[in-house]
């Protein structure tokens, strides 16, 4: 009985964190969740953090961190949207706030996502991908080059229907 109170706010946190739409959230003004979770350790109830959202207005997470199991920050995904929602940039930190990596996303006139580019946590670009986008709006095909340009990998998409 002592642990029906923990399952219902881990149920409760899950829904709000995962189970919110980004409609729901823009609907109801979500600017944030966080996660926490109770444990019963040695007979001791401990609570810790163990996640973090914050939403722009438009309902995107802008912000997410990640949490240890001690409650201490693991790693942060901070994100950025152009006009259109489309995510243009991602970068993650660890605890300390040091880049891990870095992604910048680039998208063509027909608002699909076109270029990928892929930095190392000194900033350098590592990888970048190139996708081909068919009449349908569909991928066809995803070339990832290294940072001087050598082709590395093709990966190509088929679709049944």
């Amino acid at each position: 009985m002592k642990h029906y109170p923990i399952a219902i706010l881990l149920l409760a946190t899950s829904y709000l964190s995962y189970g919110q739409s980004k409609k729901e959230v823009k609907k109801n003004k979500i600017k944030t969740v966080t996660e926490q979770i109770t444990e019963s350790i040695g007979g001791k109830e401990v609570t810790r953090n163990d996640g973090y959202k914050k939403f722009n207005k438009q309902g995107e997470v802008i912000e997410e961190a990640e949490y240890d199991k001690s409650g201490k920050l693991k790693r942060k995904v901070l994100s950025k949207y152009n006009e259109f929602d489309d995510k243009i940039e991602e970068v993650i930190v660890d605890g300390n706030n040091h880049q891990i990596e870095r992604e910048v996303y680039k998208y063509d006139s027909f608002k699909e996502k076109s270029e990928v580019l892929h930095y190392n946590e000194h900033n350098e670009l590592d990888c970048r991908s190139v996708y081909s986008i068919n009449g349908n709006g569909l991928k066809t095909e995803k070339k990832t080059y290294d940072a001087k340009g050598k082709l590395i990998q093709v990966k190509k998409y088929t679709y049944g229907f």
